[in-house]
């Protein structure tokens, strides 16, 4: 059994959606990061980056940054449904998406919301939370142009666990609405994928915003 070290308001939410709707069995733990939890000598001996998500394999190995246990899942498991085979013309589109997203927009979220953790100079937080959030928007709309252009999943008419991660990111952007109403192609995309029985679920518990323990 899989042991996924979760932690509400994170990107927990990306491994567990591919568990729920792989119908992988699995156990998870809650971390709650608002009591500092994921900064336990216990779970920092499970991962000394004090993060969260982190799975750990039946084996006692441990994977931790949250497109690694994605993709970790889906190859192993062969999940054709959430990512397209090695060999497949998908693959290199597939691969390009998912590190954008993560690399990308994942990483500017950080900045944005955590501006303290990128320079030792205290008074440049603000100017790096601005440019954090113009970065945000630009890349919302590469997302969109590139739905909206070969949608309504980022594969097409292929569903996968892009779309997921897409779906967890844009739960991160508040007011929601505001990033919706400047790219409807992404909206589209995630309305699809929230009403998919295990998203929804997984949805119900991403109640609290808590970002940067991911």
């Amino acid at each position: 059994m899989y042991i996924l070290y979760w932690a509400e308001g994170t990107a927990s939410f990306g491994p567990q959606s591919v568990l729920e709707e792989s119908n992988i069995d699995h156990k998870i733990v809650k971390i709650d990061t608002t009591k500092v939890e994921h900064l336990n000598p216990d779970y920092l001996a499970i991962n000394p980056l004090g993060k969260v998500p982190s799975l750990v394999l039946p084996d006692g190995q441990v994977i931790y940054e949250t497109a690694a246990i994605m993709l970790y899942l889906a190859d192993t498991y062969r999940l054709d449904d959430l990512a397209p085979p090695i060999d497949h013309p998908l693959r290199g589109l597939f691969y390009r998406s998912l590190f954008g997203l993560s690399n990308g927009i994942q990483n500017d979220y950080k900045r944005y919301y955590y501006p303290n953790r990128f320079s030792a100079e205290v008074a440049y937080a603000p100017a790096i939370k601005t440019q954090a959030q113009r970065d945000l928007i630009a890349g919302w709309r590469l997302v969109d142009d590139h739905l909206a252009g070969g949608g309504p999943y980022h594969l097409g008419d292929r569903f996968s666990l892009l779309d997921i991660y897409l779906v967890m990111l844009a739960t991160w952007y508040q007011p929601i609405d505001d990033l919706f109403e400047e790219c409807p192609a992404v909206r589209r995309c995630f309305d699809l994928v929230a009403a998919r029985p295990a998203i929804k679920r997984c949805l119900a518990q991403q109640t609290q915003l808590s970002i940067g323990a991911s």
